[in-house]
């Protein structure tokens, strides 16, 4: 079995990469399919924020991501590849190695442009730095 890690947020470029994966199936013999959204905590300047109120951010950035993944598996559930959905708080590449060790992926298939160029040139390209983290294959879809 070929267990997969796809990183989804929404964006054209995560879409291409589940209409790659799906493309990808009809040419294996049996795939399964790690959908995981990734939300970061949320940071805060100043003011006190009461452990309600971060407990609230924190489940409403959850269902976001629940809402966001649920895209990607009607994609993959119409295609009949197995999946499941994954949805957590965190660094982003952080989070994404963990979960393609822990699911004992095979490989990463992403897309490569969900961040603007100029958060690519401040911050780093997510997909740069996944590439150089996990320690399994990534494909990259443009």
């Amino acid at each position: 079995m070929q267990t997969v890690l796809l990183p989804y947020d929404g964006s054209p470029s995560a879409e291409r990469a589940v209409d790659y994966l799906i493309n990808f199936a009809k040419d294996v013999a049996h795939l399964k399919a790690h959908v995981i959204n990734v939300q970061t905590e949320p940071k805060f300047y100043g003011n006190y924020v009461s452990a309600a109120m971060l407990e609230q951010l924190t489940a409403g950035a959850l269902d976001h991501a629940a809402e966001v993944n649920a895209k990607a598996a009607a994609r993959l559930q119409a295609a009949g590849i197995e999946h499941s959905c994954h949805e957590v708080m965190g660094e982003v590449v952080t989070e994404l190695v963990k979960a393609a060790k822990q699911h004992n992926c095979s490989a990463v298939v992403m897309g490569t442009r969900g961040m603007s160029n100029l958060g690519n040139l401040v911050m780093g390209s997510v997909a740069t730095r996944v590439v150089h983290e996990v320690p399994v294959p990534v494909l990259l879809v443009k």
